[in-house]
């Protein structure tokens, strides 16, 4: 059962909850600020939910990030098992530093745990000024070749984000699997059914039970498929991680941050005006029938989160909700990481 809270009260006890833990500041902000965005936005699998695996994570840290190797545009982080969250922030700052210097730069980690959406590192990089890719290995195997049922691939996400005269800048952060793997931990803790088609059982047939849940489809049939597998690649063998059934958990996985100026080949002015002029094209295009409008993609997601944070109230799940609250009090009430609920 769901109940609405308000947003800022929420937001004041996951702060204090990772405070008890020894988070503070533009961390925790950015944190908090990532998990409620994604619940306002419709993304819950990637909002509160995973709010709950912290002190999961926090039990297997063994040190602060280090920066490994620099050399001209290009950078290496061991996360030393650190937050995803943290380590990944720091990754983007390392990124814009590298792209004022040099035009474009790439900054490769490993050995973190995993952090919630790659929109929000993105958005901070083309916020700078810089186009943003970010793209990370989401392992261990859980998606399935094209024509297979096997699970062999990380969900594999990647997002683009481009700087914009408007407000925001135009964010375009997707999975390659057809549902994320996460939509398992959070039909355990809503006790509802998987979407259908879309999830393997261990005998290869289609199944709607989390619990029995041991592969996902790539999205986009043999396109999505190949672009999945080459994310494996990048974030993988390119930057000395782990791939496929080699993966045995969040620490094997890899995360690539890519920072490039429009003032390589012209001027951040005229690259905002023209990416500004694609997007009205696109918004203005006509539509198919029984569509009211075309969106860019990002669009129907700001939209709930500004209805959401107009409102000033979020809807939560009740369990979700108690165990928020339990953390914040004490180191306890959060949920234990497995190849389900990660």
């Amino acid at each position: 059962m769901k109940v609405d809270v308000n947003i800022s009260d929420l937001k004041m006890r996951m702060l204090n909850a990772l405070k008890l833990r020894g988070i503070t500041g533009d961390s925790a902000e950015f944190m908090v600020n990532d998990f409620i965005e994604a619940e306002l936005g419709e993304h819950s699998s990637h909002g509160l939910s995973k709010f709950l695996l912290i002190d999961a994570a926090l039990s297997k840290r063994e040190g602060p990030f280090e920066l490994v190797k620099e050399i001209g545009n290009y950078a290496q982080v061991n996360g030393h098992r650190d937050l995803g969250h943290m380590a990944g922030l720091y990754c983007v700052n390392k990124a814009v530093d590298l792209a004022k210097k040099h035009g474009n730069s790439i900054v490769a980690l490993q050995n973190a745990s995993r952090y919630s959406r790659l929109k929000p590192f993105a958005k901070r990089i083309a916020e700078c000024g810089y186009i943003a890719i970010i793209m990370n290995n989401g392992g261990p195997s859980a998606v399935a070749p094209y024509g297979g049922t096997t699970p062999i691939f990380g969900t594999n996400p990647i997002c683009f984000a481009f700087p914009s005269e408007c407000d925001d800048p135009y964010l375009f952060d997707f999975s390659t699997s057809k549902k994320v793997w996460a939509e398992i931990r959070q039909a355990i803790l809503e006790k509802r059914s998987l979407s259908a088609n879309c999830f393997y059982d261990r005998n290869g047939h289609f199944t709607e039970d989390p619990e029995q849940a041991n592969a996902v489809m790539s999205f986009g049939g043999a396109k999505g498929y190949a672009l999945c597998f080459a994310i494996e690649i990048l974030t993988g063998a390119f930057i000395g991680c782990k791939m496929g059934k080699a993966v045995s958990d969040e620490y094997d996985l890899g995360f690539l941050f890519i920072a490039l100026s429009p003032e390589m080949f012209g001027t951040l002015e005229t690259f905002k005006r023209q990416v500004d002029e694609l997007a009205n094209e696109v918004r203005n295009s006509s539509c198919v029938e029984n569509v009211n409008s075309v969106y860019i993609p990002g669009d129907k997601s700001k939209h709930h989160l500004q209805i959401g944070l107009m409102s000033g109230q979020i809807s939560v799940e009740e369990d979700i909700l108690n165990r928020i609250y339990n953390m914040e009090i004490s180191l306890s009430g959060g949920l234990e990481s497995n190849s389900k609920l990660n």
